[in-house]
């Protein structure tokens, strides 16, 4: 049976869990601030129906209860994805609310390998022409399983799948995963790895939906492999996944897809540099939201000596 590690995280991540699971900033976004749980009026009926509003409130209920330090945010994504079934997010809360994938930061060894490595990386600007859902970039060529970097594969995607579901659309619509298989040989492939993020792509670690998983241009033998990992997919998991052609992505992706793909798949776009980008573009909103932590800190401390 597959294991994920529980590595312990920083002080800071404790602290943001536990501060924002009795959070009473309202909002309909969840990018740096949590939703307000407890006044069901703070949310607004367009965000969510009276049906899912008492499913976060008994959600949010059990965490306080079970002195569980669940985020709002983290319980929104949760319910989101189980479609508001309190069983089922209560279930996945209490199995995986404290993995360390759901709270990384682009820092040290991940922010270094995602920058040389360039595997995953979000698409800015593109949707899927069915559903809407946001796009990112996978390109399994570039890996190289080795025993000191495959946790770092994992960590990578799952900061990606983070941070693509700080919105309510954006948990609502899901994720698209493109894969672009040009180049691929076995010397990318690792088992135990490749077992661990099919648990990650089916939701079982990260609340994020993937929709629709493109694996474009696969090799002559990936009909091989597909053979012997297909049945250790579930039969709602093998329906998202596409393989196909270059020509037949206009059937999943909005016209001129092509304006947001990298330059060494079909795109216009360096890269190197969105991958650059993207890291740099985390790393200030990440010190960014430090200051805004230590500024309430010293608010609130002028606040408690008065």
């Amino acid at each position: 049976m597959l294991k994920f590690t529980l590595r312990p995280r920083n002080r800071r991540q404790d602290q943001n869990a536990a501060e924002g699971s009795m959070s009473h900033h309202s909002s309909v976004t969840l990018p740096s601030e949590d939703l307000a749980l407890a006044r069901p009026e703070s949310f607004g009926m367009n965000c969510f129906t009276q049906r899912e509003l008492e499913c976060l409130e008994k959600l949010s209920a059990f965490c306080a209860h079970a002195n569980r330090h669940v985020s709002n945010h983290l319980i929104i994504r949760y319910a989101i994805y189980h479609n508001f079934n309190y069983d089922k997010a209560i279930d996945a809360i209490t199995k995986g609310y404290n993995y360390s994938y759901l709270y990384l930061e682009m820092e040290g060894e991940l922010m270094r390998f995602f920058i040389q490595s360039m595997v995953f990386f979000p698409l800015p600007g593109l949707k899927s022409r069915k559903t809407g859902s946001e796009v990112f970039y996978f390109r399994p060529s570039r890996y190289f399983p080795t025993s000191r970097n495959n946790h770092l594969l994992l960590d990578n995607i799952c900061y990606v799948l983070n941070d693509m579901s700080k919105s309510i659309d954006q948990c609502r619509n899901g994720v698209v995963m493109l894969v672009n298989m040009d180049g691929y040989s076995m010397k990318n492939f690792h088992n135990d790895t490749q077992m661990k993020m099919t648990r990650i792509t089916e939701g079982q670690v990260i609340p994020t939906r993937i929709v629709d998983i493109l694996i474009v241009n696969p090799p002559k033998f990936f009909k091989r492999l597909w053979k012997v990992v297909k049945p250790a997919f579930s039969s709602t998991y093998k329906r998202r996944i596409h393989i196909i052609k270059n020509e037949k992505l206009g059937n999943y992706l909005v016209d001129d897809y092509q304006e947001y793909l990298p330059d060494e798949f079909m795109g216009w776009r360096s890269t190197q540099e969105m991958a650059i980008d993207y890291c740099d573009k985390k790393r200030y909103e990440e010190r960014q939201n430090v200051e805004q932590d230590l500024r309430a800190c010293r608010m609130s401390q002028r606040w408690q000596y008065r």
